[in-house]
């Protein structure tokens, strides 16, 4: 109860208020332990789930640098490169080791994103400097190259195509040539590598896809199925049977990529 004093008025006992003071201020030092706990468990779980998908990530940095990679390795080039191969479904170790060997042997291991070479070069293998190969696969010939924009949303019609990939889609030309816009071998490369497995033949009838192909159906299905075949010295020939075919475009160079990309990925 209330007492009186000596002025008349009446004084409240602080033990009460006092005792609420008290308990609000513990109440609040809980309440901000608590949210300081969610946010460290919410920044821990984001910490684990980014670590959790570059583990699930196909490749890395170091991965293409150890692979003497010349082209970009930063940070945001890897992420958005494994964004693409995840997006592709270029995943399997067979796919990623040819993948990577046959962009390093088309762009000089990231060296070039546009075909070298001059007018007599690019007409000789029917294209010319508007749509030679682009990209990191080189994406070769305005029909395949429109294509692929069309693909991409784009509705880039001008007349350097080839230029225009090379600028904004190096990586993604690639991987959609290599898992969607080459049909061969069935149903694609992609596909095929994954389905076949990690051998110099499964390679090979890859870069006969990519390179031109020059060579029987009859012949490279009796390599692939393990038929005996030599290659020429200088490596432009392969015989199978009683069949001499050219081998893909700079087959030295193409095979010693497969290797450094199978020590990698394979």
């Amino acid at each position: 109860m209330p007492s009186a004093s000596k002025t008349g008025k009446t004084t409240r006992s602080k033990t009460g208020t006092t005792a609420k003071k008290r308990v609000s201020k513990a109440q609040k030092k809980q309440i901000m332990q608590r949210r300081r706990m969610i946010l460290a468990g919410a920044a821990a779980a984001l910490v684990l789930l980014w670590f959790a998908r570059m583990a699930w990530y196909p490749i890395t940095g170091g991965q293409l640098r150890d692979f003497g990679w010349q082209g970009d390795t930063s940070f945001g080039e890897v992420w958005q490169l494994n964004h693409l191969l995840r997006k592709y479904k270029i995943t399997s170790r067979p796919s990623l080791t040819m993948f990577f060997a046959t962009a390093a042997s088309e762009s000089g291991k990231g060296r070039l994103t546009l075909e070298e070479g001059g007018e007599d070069y690019y007409a000789a293998h029917g294209c010319s400097t508007n749509d030679r190969g682009a990209g990191y696969l080189q994406l070769t010939h305005r029909s395949e190259q429109l294509a692929f924009l069309q693909a991409m949303g784009d509705d880039f019609d001008g007349a350097d195509t080839a230029s225009y990939i090379a600028e904004r889609y190096p990586w993604e030309s690639a991987c959609w040539e290599w898992s969607v816009g080459k049909t061969a071998p069935d149903p694609n490369p992609n596909t095929y590598a994954k389905k076949r497995g990690n051998t110099v033949e499964v390679f090979l009838a890859t870069q006969y896809a990519i390179n031109g192909w020059t060579i029987s159906d009859d012949a490279l299905g009796k390599i692939v199925q393990g038929a005996e075949y030599t290659v020429s010295a200088d490596g432009t020939s392969i015989t199978v049977g009683d069949e001499t075919a050219p081998a893909p475009k700079n087959w030295p160079d193409r095979l010693a990529c497969y290797q450094q990309a199978l020590e990698i990925w394979g």
